[in-house]
Order: structure tokens, then sequence, then C-alpha cells
């Protein structure tokens, strides 16, 4: 028995079809892995640039007070000082020219009766004179306990003469200006003209205290007495009173 078999064409494609519905949403997958094991120290990077200066901070609050100093140099303190005019030119030669008005006397240590000045103290001393020349040459000089110090000659009338110089006197020492002769003894003072003599005391001889001695300035450590008499620096030492220095005057009277 034989059959008879059909072979059939492949048909056309059929027309797409509709979009389907969106499936279920799935599982969340791991978005980050494992840690991984610290790596080695990296090199130091280069300095970086300087910043700018900052704004100034609040002002601190005040500190303690801070611990008493040791006292000064043990010495008496002590001015002088003067100024005078003359009031009658041609003075009389060989002794002191008294300049009779006083511009300033502190201390009274000039005397304008005789011209002359006393040193109160030991010490360093400055004087000077600024004098007017007419009528006749002058010959001048600044006088100490009878001795000349410095002179100034001037030779032509209707000049100037002056000086300046430091001295070093102990107390009581005199000092003054005087003209040589009557032929040179062309000072001069007027209305519009002044002659004068001035000096000061610049410092006092002065000593400083022991250094060393815890017990310096206890227990009544240091002793004292007036200007006029004498000045002691002096220390404790177990009941012996060590004199370390002295300022001397004529009287020897002390006093605590």
């Amino acid at each position: 028995m034989y059959y008879h078999l059909h072979t059939h064409n492949k048909g056309e494609p059929g027309l797409e079809g509709p979009t389907g519905e969106q499936g279920p949403k799935g599982d969340d997958g791991q978005s980050q892995g494992q840690t991984g094991e610290k790596g080695e120290k990296g090199n130091l990077g280069p300095t970086g640039e300087q910043g700018t200066t900052g704004a100034t901070g609040p002002k601190g609050d005040q500190g303690d007070m801070g611990m008493t100093g040791m006292p000064g140099p043990c010495s008496p303190t002590v001015q002088s000082t003067f100024s005078a005019a003359l009031l009658t030119s041609l003075p009389q030669p060989s002794r002191p020219v008294p300049f009779k008005r006083v511009i300033y006397n502190l201390n009274q240590n000039y005397n304008p009766d005789n011209g002359v000045y006393t040193a109160p103290v030991n010490g360093t001393y400055v004087f000077s004179y600024h004098l007017q020349v007419a009528t006749r040459a002058l010959k001048v000089g600044l006088f100490h306990n009878f001795e000349a110090v410095v002179r100034t000659t001037t030779p032509v009338e209707m000049n100037t003469a002056s000086q300046q110089v430091v001295l070093s006197l102990s107390q009581g020492d005199w000092v003054w200006v005087q003209v040589k002769d009557v032929t040179t003894n062309g000072m001069y003072t007027g209305s519009e003209a002044s002659s004068t003599f001035s000096g000061f005391l610049l410092y006092p001889d002065r000593f400083l205290p022991p250094c060393g001695t815890s017990d310096y300035y206890k227990n009544n450590s240091m002793l004292m007495c007036d200007l006029t008499n004498i000045v002691w620096c002096a220390y404790y030492s177990g009941d012996e009173i060590h004199v370390t220095h002295t300022v001397r005057c004529p009287s020897r009277t002390r006093k605590k």
C-alpha cells in the first residue's frame, strides 16, 4: 500500500504581539565588596606654604606682683645749685667777686655777700661763669680754695669771657670768681648786659652696700645720721655691728 506525502511550504512571519506585563522585582545583589587589608604608610608629603597670621588674641590677665627688690645704695640725697648776677661793674681785684643779685640759690650754699660757694658734701660739682667785658680788658679766674683752676684773658673791650669746669670737692671747700688787678677788671653789667656765676652739685660721693650679706638690712642693720653729721652703712653678724661704708662729716654723732 502506498502513501502519498504532501510537502507544505513555510508560511510568512506573523505580526508582532503586544508587550507583556512587567515581571516581579528580583532580589538585591551585594553592592560593596569585602574590606581589604590595610596598606603600608605612605611617604611624608612636601611642606605646605605658610598660612596667613591670625588675629591678635585677647589681652591676658594681669600677673601677680613681683617680689620687693633689695634696698638701693646707702648714700645721702643732697641737692645744691645756684646762679647769681653782678650788680656793680669793675669789681675789686685779688678777692672773690660778689655776684649779689641771686637768681637761684637752693639750700643757700652760695653767699651773695662775699661771692663764695661752700660745698655741702663730698661730690662732683659743675661751675661756670659768663661775663660781659667793657671799658677795659679782663683777666679773671675760677678759684678753688685759693688756687686758680681756670683763667680767662679778654684783651678786647666789648667782648665776653666764659668758662665751665667740673670739680671734685670735699665738704666745706670754697669756690669763687676773682679778677687779677685794677687794670684788667673790665667785668661789666648793665640794663642790657649781665655777668653771671653759676654752679651745682652733679652728684654726691656714694658707696655700694656689701654683697653676699644675707642679714644685710635686717634687724636695724642700716644706721644713718643727719647729712650734717655722718652717714653709716653697716650690718649685723651675731652680736657685732660691722661698718662697711661711711661718708665723713664734721660731727661723728650717730643715731639709728
